[in-house]
């Protein structure tokens, strides 16, 4: 009996030490986050639970609807209400889309602005095959047409209008035989998340602007981010042999095809790759491409939007949304951009700080004022509304004084003009001070 309990305890002692080995070498082999690091591990965190994992329904979308009635346009971004309006259309399938005629100014204006209709409208130009869930089989030569509307009248025998403020391009579409009374019923059933709302004529083309001041909240969040061993494995492809060029600003590892720093104030990684090989691919590719890319990196778990592709550059840009509004202070909180080449990315900028958990006591209602009372003040300031290019409403992103893992997210009208985005204040005050602002 004693000879058993003995060998219990034996065995019991040497599970302790294998443990406590283990522990050892778990402790040792894995560095801590402020370990300088020289030969990055090759464990790879896994991308279904690190990752946010967005739908390229979610992604390329509509952030606007508006419903033009008889004498008023009424303009919601309210998320909800926009995503039905977005699975309405997917359902609906418009059919046989060809183009019509490069309009006027005169003509795309009027057009724009006709009465009795619905309206869905985009944050930027995005190509039909990016929304080719809209249309019962869409050829693939119309995948690389752009539009920014989808103008539905509520006459029947009416085409359907597919327009794009950037290059007046318009293009009509067959209505289904199935009536659009549900995508009246969306508006009738939320009109409290509609506002009554003017039309502005801006160089980036017509915006419909709030009537009245209204309220949104300003929210404040806990802050979260991956970390830098995240973004390192996703991004290199042989992650032994990488160089640690960190500075005091900056995270920064590289090797002989990539480079990547993450800036430790922001948060904002940047990412370079030479490309030696380049092989041409149609805008709708690199987009797709981009998208795919995205996925892998993003934990951002709110709404992002394509925000946009320069044809020039190549750069696919998109933004962060809270409350169906971008995130758009000066350091680019809420903006990505990416571009492409042989399917892969060869230059991203990406926020690696996203909001994990509201503090609601904390939350507040700012009042905005109208668009008109906006334009007002700008040109009674002394700017020409003819340097306006566009006008929004957007969130500002600010790490609270108390801690940078607390962000302050604070509603503001946000006024483009010399291709800058700025609020309103900051436009005003670069005024006072002299500032060459074009005038």
């Amino acid at each position: 009996m004693k000879q058993t309990e003995s060998n219990r305890v034996t065995i019991l002692l040497y599970g302790m030490v294998v443990l406590s080995l283990i522990l050892t070498w778990r402790i040792l082999s894995v560095p801590s986050n402020n370990s300088s690091m020289q030969t990055i591990s090759t464990t790879q965190l896994s991308t279904s639970t690190a990752t946010s994992v967005k739908n390229i329904e979610d992604i390329f979308a509509p952030y606007q609807m508006l419903v033009h009635t008889s004498s008023s346009t009424f303009i919601t971004q309210n998320e909800t209400v926009v995503g039905q309006a977005n699975d309405f259309l997917a359902k609906w399938k418009m059919s046989s889309p060809r183009f019509e005629s490069v309009y006027s100014d005169e003509l795309f204006r009027e057009l724009v602005l006709e009465l009795n209709k619905v309206e869905i409208k985009f944050p930027a130009s995005i190509l039909l095959g990016l929304i080719s869930r809209y249309f019962e089989n869409l050829s693939e030569d119309m995948y690389g047409e752009t539009i920014s509307r989808i103008l539905i009248p509520t006459d029947k025998s009416e085409s359907i209008y597919l327009v794009d403020d950037h290059n007046k391009h318009v293009y009509t579409a067959r209505r289904p035989e199935t009536a659009m009374d549900d995508l009246v019923a969306i508006y009738m059933e939320n009109k409290n998340s509609f506002a009554l709302a003017d039309a502005f004529g801006f160089e980036n083309g017509i915006k419909f602007l709030p009537r009245d001041s209204f309220e949104l909240k300003r929210i404040v969040y806990l802050v979260e981010k991956q970390p830098n061993s995240f973004f390192i494995n996703e991004l290199f492809d042989d992650t032994t042999e990488l160089r640690d060029d960190s500075s005091e600003f900056y995270t920064a590892y590289s090797d002989n095809i990539s480079k990547l720093q993450i800036h430790k104030e922001t948060g904002i990684l940047s990412y370079l790759r030479n490309s030696l090989d380049q092989v041409e691919s149609s805008s709708y590719q690199q987009i797709r491409d981009s998208f795919h890319a995205l996925k892998f990196i993003d934990t951002w778990t709110r709404v992002t939007y394509f925000n946009g592709y320069d044809e020039e550059s190549g750069e696919i840009t998109y933004y962060r949304y809270m409350n169906g509004y971008p995130i758009m202070n000066s350091s680019d909180r809420g903006l990505i951009r990416i571009t492409m080449s042989n399917t892969r990315p060869v230059e991203i900028q990406y926020p690696t700080e996203v909001i994990q958990t509201p503090l609601e006591d904390r939350e507040e209602l700012v009042v905005l004022p109208s668009g008109v009372d906006v334009i007002d003040r700008l040109t009674k300031a002394g700017y020409l509304f003819n340097d306006i290019q566009s006008v929004r409403v957007g969130y500002g992103w600010k790490s609270s004084e108390e801690s940078s893992r607390i962000a302050e997210l604070t509603p503001a009208w946000y006024v483009k003009m010399n291709d800058t985005w700025r609020t309103v204040d900051a436009w005003l005050k670069s005024l006072e001070e002299g500032e060459n602002v074009g005038l």
